[in-house]
């Protein structure tokens, strides 16, 4: 059954009143996460066919187009998979060793979004407070350690808060808000974390309560209305089972507004990977004599790739 509070419709129900080329407007009591209007429509079925545990939620999943129902509203356009579980519980049990294997190359993307920071806000970071929001095992926080800032996290994932720990970096806290996070910071990050949250706009207006006077809030997540997107469709990578909420430029600039924040600006980070792990990526695409063989050099050699399909806005609170 799809539970929507207090109107349940079967999937039966569902699967005989649509096909894959229609919109279905559900008349329930849904509401948009980000605008909360009440006028939304399913677009894509749900094509989980098993039940859920945390390795389905793993950073480094690659089943690409396998999500949750997408409902779609009418009203400011958010894409959000609207009878999905609260997803917390997945991430508290998570553990990713995959996603360790490319630290250094996450450590080049994070210096380039931490140096972006610094080139838009002005000062220095030598002793500016930084709080990272899903901070993962830390690889952010370590590279703003080595920068100057005092960086501290937050992250739903035992296992990855001690990963974090054993880098030397202090990640004490899950969720917020909570009572070991206390501001205020000068900045904090949200790097692909809300499309995996299931009240995006709570999650950052929570993180925007911890910021000071002229605190600075940075958001990184996939734009939905990117080229890269259009072209793929349903096939595009960032549609999978941890991803529960899509943005586009325009709705995330609203959900920004909503929380008082002023934007600063808006860019299309780039990101760093082994060839190994294009390499493997790529077999989800393409038959495997396309390819290229796995070679020991590829987990050697890196490669700065922008298909500017994310986004990046700044913003800071008055």
């Amino acid at each position: 059954m799809v539970k929507s509070q207090n109107i349940y419709i079967s999937k039966k129900e569902v699967n005989d009143n649509m096909d894959n080329t229609q919109y279905q407007t559900i008349n329930n009591k849904y509401s948009c996460r980000v605008c909360q209007s009440a006028d939304v429509r399913l677009v894509k079925k749900s094509n989980i066919t098993k039940s859920l545990k945390s390795d389905d939620f793993k950073i480094t999943d690659d089943r690409y187009g396998v999500t949750f129902s997408v409902y779609e509203c009418t009203s400011c356009g958010f894409l959000q998979c609207l009878d999905a579980p609260d997803t917390t519980v997945y991430y508290e049990a998570l553990e990713d060793p995959e996603y360790e294997l490319s630290r250094n190359e996450r450590m080049h993307q994070a210096k380039k979004i931490l140096d972006k920071i610094l080139k838009e806000v002005g000062g220095s970071a030598e002793g500016v407070r930084l709080l990272d929001v899903g901070a993962g095992s830390g690889i952010l926080l370590e590279m703003a350690k080595k920068m100057g800032f005092d960086a501290e996290g937050v992250e739903p994932s035992c296992w990855l808060r001690k990963a974090a720990n054993a880098h030397g970096c202090k990640v004490r806290a899950d969720v917020l808000p909570h009572s070991e996070i206390v501001g205020p910071y000068g900045i904090v990050t949200l790097i692909d974390v809300l499309e995996h949250v299931k009240d995006p706009l709570s999650t950052l207006q929570h993180s925007v309560n911890v910021l000071g006077s002229g605190g600075v809030a940075v958001v990184v997540t996939p734009d939905v209305k990117s080229v890269a997107s259009r072209l793929m469709g349903w096939k595009w990578w960032h549609y999978r089972i941890a991803h529960v909420g899509y943005f586009s430029r325009s709705n995330l600039e609203d959900m920004v507004a909503l929380v008082g924040l002023k934007i600063i600006s808006v860019s299309r980070p780039s990101w760093a990977f082994s060839f190994a792990y294009l390499r493997e990526r790529l077999l989800r695409y393409l038959p495997g004599f396309m390819v290229p063989r796995e070679r020991s050099w590829m987990h050697n050699v890196s490669i700065n790739l922008n298909l500017r399909d994310s986004l990046m806005i700044i913003a800071q609170l008055p």
